[in-house]
């Protein structure tokens, strides 16, 4: 990528740093904020060195300009530069729904060591992907009519499970104050039409042949959005091993951290034992 041209297209991104060890770079999904890694960032922190980004029209990351349409590759190109703004080479990779598609290019474009991808955005039949763009615009669409009284509405346990069926399966285990801030992160996520239509919807399935590092692709039992692309993309990935995630919904993390942390240990374990992946581009 050529920085000064990069520097021109794409916005500095938000992100939290902590820790100490190898890095280890999260992404999180569509409309998503921070608070997507609130339950295993502190257990993380005590062994990586913990960069967690908000994506470009996400949170408080500005959105990309209008003129650059928000499709995978650009937001992982906005990715590539914040990692070198940051001096961050090869990290290893936690990515949700389109952040675990993100670090899947990252991959491609050997910018990884490793990655984790959790229901990762990709291949889809037709009818699926018009249920997946029903599901996620009426989550939009509910969940700003719900923003504006969002701390109230989510202490009760069995409101909170209700408003968080399509992201998540144990909802007792997401606090309130968690849970507010996911209602009010996807509500008022600035570029999320554009992203529903640019990264997530579209058929894209590009080679995948290129990716040379250890990749564990996990799906809940529970994910109501995913369907069938996280096991598919599995497939196309040379050396990708799919695991499910029991009793945990499409955005998995609060629902099973531990299980989430043990997949990020044994990928970055598989890492060490072999050679980094050289820095080349593959061709798109």
């Amino acid at each position: 990528m050529n920085d000064v041209a990069g520097a021109a297209r794409h916005p500095t991104l938000v992100g939290q740093r902590a820790g100490n060890g190898p890095t280890l770079l999260l992404l999180p999904g569509l409309g998503a904020t921070l608070s997507e890694f609130r339950a295993v960032l502190p257990s993380l922190a005590q062994r990586y060195d913990v960069l967690a980004l908000e994506l470009p029209g996400q949170g408080r990351s500005p959105r990309l300009p209008a003129t650059a349409p928000p499709t995978v590759a650009a937001l992982t190109d906005a990715v590539e530069q914040e990692l070198d703004r940051r001096g961050v080479t090869l990290p290893h990779v936690l990515g949700v729904s389109l952040g675990g598609r993100l670090g899947l290019e990252l991959a491609r474009r050997q910018r990884a060591r490793s990655v984790v991808a959790i229901g990762p955005t990709g291949p889809l039949t037709p009818p699926e992907r018009i249920y997946q763009a029903a599901i996620l615009t009426a989550s939009r669409l509910a969940f700003r009519a719900l923003a504006p009284v969002a701390d109230t509405l989510m202490r009760p346990l069995g409101l909170r499970a209700a408003a968080l069926a399509p992201l998540r399966a144990r909802a007792w285990r997401t606090a309130p104050d968690e849970a507010a801030a996911l209602v009010r992160g996807f509500a008022g996520a600035e570029d999320f039409w554009r992203l529903l239509s640019c990264a997530v919807l579209p058929e894209a399935t590009v080679d995948y042949r290129t990716v040379r590092c250890p990749v564990r692709i996990a799906q809940g039992t529970h994910d109501l959005l995913s369907l069938s692309q996280a096991a598919w993309l599995a497939s196309l990935i040379p050396g990708a091993r799919f695991r499910v995630l029991p009793f945990a919904g499409h955005s998995s993390i609060s629902d099973v951290p531990q299980r989430v942390i043990d997949l990020i240990d044994e990928a970055a374990a598989a890492a060490d034992h072999s050679s980094p992946p050289s820095r080349q581009r593959p061709h798109p």
